[in-house]
C-alpha cells in the first residue's frame, strides 16, 4: 500500500474535500490500475505497479507532499510487532543497522493503543530481536506507525513530492512555450498550483528543423507529467514576422513579436475558455524583459498575464528545471523565433504608444 499525504491542501477547511477528490481523480489518471481511496488524513494507493514506476508517477503529481511504501498490520501490538520486526529484518540483513527509533501518528484515537504504547513495546521488541539500540537523534532506521480507524500502516522512508494543489482543469491557463529554460519552468509553476496549462509554441519555418520540432514536443512531453491532460499548439509564425520585418524598426521587432505572440495566445485562451495567459519572464533578464517593456507589451491584449519567474535569477530556474527534468532538453541546440532579424542591441524603455 501507498500512503500518499498532501500538505497545503489539510488547511483548506469546508473545500479540503474538493481538493482531496481531484488529487485522487489525477493519481487514478497516471495509474489506471490502482484503488485509490481516501483514508484519515491521506489517501491510500493500491496498485501492482513496481515500486520504482510509482515513485516515477507520484512524485511528478501537484498535491503530493510525500508519501512511503507500506505495510498494513492490523490495530493490535502482536500484528504491529510482527509486520515491523518483518520489515527491519529485511533492511539489516542487507545494510547492518547500528540503530533504530519508532515514530507513531495516531489519525485514530478512539483506540487502546496509544503512541506511548506502540513506542514502547514496539521498540523493545524490535531493540530486543535484531540485538541493536533505540536512538532518537539521527538513527539508521526510522520505522513509521500510522494509526487509522482498523489498521496501522508501517513504513520506513517518506518521498518527497512537488506539493502545491491538484491540478483542476477547471482552472485553465494558456502559457507561452519557447525552446528556453524559463518558460517551461514558469508552465509548471502553473501546475503546481493546480492549473491545466495549455501551451503554445510558436515557430519559424525559416528556423524550422526536425530537431526543433523534436525539443519543444519533448518539453511538451515532460511537462505533461505533472497535469493529467496536456495539449500543445505550434503556431506558424513566419508570414508574420516577414511583414513585422518590412514594417518595423529593428530595435521594436523583438517587441512587436511579443505583442503578436501574446495576442494569438488570447484568442487559443478565449477558445479554452482560459482564464490568464502565463510568460516566463523575468525581470530585467533580457532586453524584452525591462519594467518598461513589459509593460508596453503586456498593454496590448486584455487578458491578464502570471509572471511565476518575474523575481527569479537565471540560477534559480535552472535550478527548478533540473529538478522537474526540462534542463536538459532546453539545453539541446535550438533556433529562437525571437531572435529572428533583431538588432543586437534591442529597445529598452519602449511606451505604450
Amino acid at each position: 500500500m501507498i500512503i500518499v499525504h498532501y500538505g497545503e491542501l489539510a488547511l483548506k477547511g469546508k473545500n479540503r474535500s474538493h481538493f482531496e477528490r481531484l488529487l485522487r481523480k489525477n493519481i487514478q489518471n497516471k495509474i489506471p490500475d490502482a484503488n485509490v481511496k481516501k483514508d484519515m488524513g491521506h489517501v491510500n494507493v493500491d496498485t501492482k505497479i513496481s515500486n520504482k514506476k510509482a515513485t516515477e508517477i507520484l512524485t511528478k503529481i501537484p498535491g503530493v507532499e510525500y508519501f512511503s511504501f507500506s505495510e498494513k498490520a492490523e490495530l493490535n501490538i502482536e500484528s504491529i510487532n510482527k509486520t515491523a520486526l518483518a520489515i527491519a529484518k529485511k533492511i539489516h540483513k542487507k545494510t547492518p543497522l547500528k540503530n533504530f527509533k519508532i515514530t507513531t501518528k495516531r489519525r485514530y484515537k478512539d483506540t487502546e493503543l496509544d503512541t506511548p504504547t506502540i513506542n514502547n513495546k514496539l521498540g523493545f521488541h524490535i531493540g530486543d530481536k535484531l540485538n541493536i539500540p533505540a536512538q532518537m537523534k539521527d538513527p539508521d532506521l526510522n520505522i513509521k506507525v500510522e494509526v487509522v480507524k482498523d489498521a496501522a500502516f508501517i513504513s520506513t522512508e517518506d518521498i518527497r513530492g512537488v506539493g502545491g494543489f491538484p491540478v483542476d482543469p477547471e482552472q485553465k491557463v494558456v502559457a507561452l512555450l519557447s525552446g528556453g529554460f524559463d518558460s517551461p519552468v514558469a508552465a509548471f509553476k502553473l501546475m503546481k498550483r493546480g492549473c491545466e496549462v495549455i501551451l503554445v509554441h510558436f515557430q519559424n519555418k525559416n528556423t524550422l528543423t526536425k530537431a526543433v520540432q523534436d525539443k519543444v514536443e519533448q518539453l511538451a512531453k515532460q511537462l505533461s507529467n505533472f497535469q493529467p491532460k496536456t495539449q500543445l499548439y505550434i503556431v506558424h509564425f513566419e508570414d508574420i514576422q516577414k511583414d513585422i520585418i518590412k514594417d518595423v524598426k529593428a530595435d521594436y521587432r523583438m517587441l512587436i513579436y511579443r505583442c503578436i505572440m501574446l495576442q494569438i495566445a488570447e484568442g487559443i485562451a478565449q477558445k479554452h475558455k482560459a482564464r490568464f495567459l502565463v510568460t516566463g519572464d523575468a525581470l530585467s533578464q533580457v532586453a524584452s524583459q525591462t519594467i518598461n517593456n513589459l509593460e508596453s507589451v503586456y498593454s496590448t491584449v486584455e487578458m491578464r498575464i502570471f509572471t511565476p519567474l518575474i523575481g527569479f535569477d537565471k540560477n534559480e530556474i535552472m535550478n527548478i528545471a533540473k529538478k522537474i527534468g526540462t534542463f536538459d532538453i532546453s539545453n539541446l541546440p535550438y533556433g529562437d523565433c525571437c531572435s529572428y532579424f533583431v538588432p543586437e542591441h534591442p529597445k529598452l524603455r519602449a511606451r505604450k504608444d
